[in-house]
């Protein structure tokens, strides 16, 4: 055999592995995928048709084809009904006004304000407004799915321009002075709900259907060659680059023995044990936690020892607490409580960290508390569910946290956290997702059996609601987590509970500060 003819067997063979190899993947693909489509969105050569949309964990796109019928999604069939809510809000008020009107009858009042409609002295038109508004918007994002706000836009101008010409014309001193109120809240009424439905489309159905299709396009596409195997692995599945290989056998060695710990396995995020082993080797989202920590951390410190511009808030004498608050340009209003609590500064530090999970049996202020992740002995994630404030009306409020703790001189200790997100808890439909800003605990030893606390909290509980409520209820869920705190210390000391150690005697406060 010919030197040429081996090289020819050889370029066949090597065509043949690529081609083996690039079929093989093509199969595996699809296996991966095979539960995501219907059978009528594959194509003859097992390929996912173009027409083919991954399911997008709760995200929908702004319209699609199911069953042969548009569907539209949920936030703009909320913008829907908002319209519809405007037509009938205004006709209702309308009514009311009729009511009002010094003229006997009902159907006299109405054939004055439709018949004999003049423009300086009737309402029917702020009707004739929501209906205008109904029909365009409707027409508009309901039955076209139009995607830009220029309709909206032209309906809210056109709704100002006329309001502005009647305030001017409207002869507001004909009438008695419930009529004259009545009109007034008619004309306002209009002007607000057409900016409302503005703002909605605008910030809110637009923004989200605009993510929507992103997210499905993603998964639209013809898998080839670049294609991830694992499609959405990108967007869905947590990145850990935690790789384990099995230790080395020592030089010289003849015993064929695997220690026990020769082979790791990648640490679980729901359930862990704080008394596990902790990581050698930290992924890239692992990595990004223990910065956001740290920077969380310094970022507190700084502000817990600004002693400038905190105004009190709250004083409790009976429990030595006190509540001040001062105002930063970014975060926004933050408050700072100051106490003593009747236990070492480890004892209080380590009651709110390594024994948190406990603190919904005896704090009324959370009804969930838990860690998701734990990165290192100093660092971790966790994720917190808090009651209801202010008597109810501040709903309970969830937050995804990544908590730092260090000591400082003089055996100051301070946990501090800050905001994040966290695969295994994505935001929940039933609960809204808090933010948080930095904010620490700060222990600071005074005896063996009493310290000096501060907690900053620095928040932002989202939604609709005033500031005057955000300040009572923040203030008074603090007060209610120190005293709950206070009266859990005293009885861990008073019944002499022995706690058993959550990590590591090696790594704890105590240790450290020793």
């Amino acid at each position: 055999m010919s030197i040429n003819d081996k090289d020819d067997i050889m370029s066949s063979a090597d065509v043949a592995r690529k081609q083996q190899a690039h079929e093989a993947g093509r199969i595996l693909y699809n296996s991966f995928n095979s539960n995501a489509t219907d059978s009528g969105n594959h194509q003859p050569n097992g390929l996912v048709s173009p027409g083919y949309h991954r399911p997008s964990d709760g995200l929908e796109p702004c319209h699609s084809t199911c069953g042969g019928q548009r569907r539209i999604s949920t936030v703009r069939r909320t913008f829907c009904l908002l319209i519809l809510f405007d037509l009938i809000l205004s006709f209702i008020l309308w009514v009311i006004y009729t009511q009002f009107l010094n003229m006997g009858e009902i159907s006299k009042a109405l054939r004055t304000e439709i018949v004999e409609y003049h423009f300086d002295s009737s309402l029917f038109d702020t009707v004739i407004l929501a209906f205008w508004r109904f029909m365009v918007l409707i027409i508009s994002y309901a039955v076209v799915l139009s995607q830009r706000p220029w309709m909206v836009a032209i309906t809210t101008f056109g709704t100002c321009l006329l309001l502005l010409f009647k305030i001017f014309y409207f002869k507001f001193t004909t009438h008695s002075s419930n009529d004259s109120a009545i009109s007034y809240i008619v004309l306002l009424v209009s002007f607000v709900i057409a900016w409302v439905e503005t703002w909605m489309l605008d910030f809110k159905v637009l923004p989200r259907e605009k993510k929507d299709r992103e997210r499905n396009d993603t998964f639209a596409r013809p898998p080839n060659e670049r294609t991830h195997l694992l499609a959405g692995s990108q967007h869905n599945l947590p990145i850990t680059d935690q790789y384990y290989s099995p230790v080395n056998t020592p030089i010289e060695s003849d015993s064929e023995d695997v220690p026990s710990d020769a082979f790791h396995s990648m640490p679980g995020t729901r359930g862990h044990s704080r008394s596990a082993s902790v990581n050698l080797s930290l992924g890239g989202q692992e990595q990004e936690y223990k910065k956001q920590g740290k920077e969380a951390l310094d970022a507190a410190w700084i502000l817990v020892n600004d002693q400038e511009d905190w105004k009190l808030e709250t004083s409790r004498e009976e429990i030595g607490a006190q509540v001040f608050s001062k105002y930063l340009p970014k975060a926004g209003k933050v408050f700072l409580l100051k106490g003593y609590l009747d236990a070492s500064a480890v004892e209080s530090f380590e009651e709110l960290w390594y024994h948190i999970e406990e603190s919904p049996q005896w704090n009324p202020t959370v009804l969930e508390m838990r860690c998701l992740q734990h990165i290192d002995e100093n660092i971790e994630v966790s994720y917190q569910l808090s009651a209801e404030a202010a008597g109810g009306m501040v709903s309970s409020r969830d937050f995804v946290t990544v908590q730092c703790w260090e000591v400082k001189e003089n055996g100051v200790i301070i946990s501090a956290g800050s905001g994040t997100t966290h695969p295994d808890m994505p935001e929940q439909k039933k609960y809204v997702r808090g933010d948080n800003g930095p904010g620490c605990w700060v222990y600071k030893p005074m005896s063996d059996d009493r310290c000096e606390v501060m907690w900053m909290l620095n928040t932002n509980l989202k939604g609709w609601l005033p500031q005057y409520l955000i300040d009572q209820s923040l203030s008074g869920v603090m007060i209610d987590f120190y005293k709950a705190l206070r009266e859990r210390l005293t009885y861990l000391r008073q019944t002499s509970v022995t706690r058993e150690p959550s990590v590591n005697s090696a790594i704890r406060p105590m240790k450290t500060i020793a």
